[in-house]
């Protein structure tokens, strides 16, 4: 996922510069430090709720993995709670692309 930042009020080039046009406005240095802290808090609930899964998968008590799984779940909706964030606050969020045929995932 790859989320792209909403519009501040600071300017990324010196008014009056080359290139003519209006100037193109970049996010303030804290917009961008939130939206980074929400994306960071977004990853880790996704990631922990993929992981809470995985060890329901392998789990061999019924008990356990029931409650692993309500665990991940409540870690994907807390993602959930954090993307509308982001959304909210202006990221653009693009969706990954899996990987194709042949290709490999990185990391692995």
């Amino acid at each position: 996922m790859t989320v792209h930042g909403a519009v501040g009020s600071s300017p990324s080039r010196l008014p009056g510069a080359r290139g003519g046009g209006p100037v193109p406005l970049r996010p303030s240095f804290e917009s961008r430090r939130e939206l980074l802290d929400l994306l960071r808090r977004y990853a880790l609930y996704a990631e922990t709720a993929r992981v809470l899964d995985e060890r329901a998968g392998r789990c061999t008590s019924p008990h356990l993995a029931a409650v692993l799984r309500e665990r991940a779940a409540a870690r994907r909706r807390a993602a959930e709670r954090v993307l509308a964030e982001l959304l909210r606050e202006g990221a653009t969020v693009v969706p990954r692309r899996p990987p194709g045929p042949g290709g490999s995932a990185r990391g692995r």
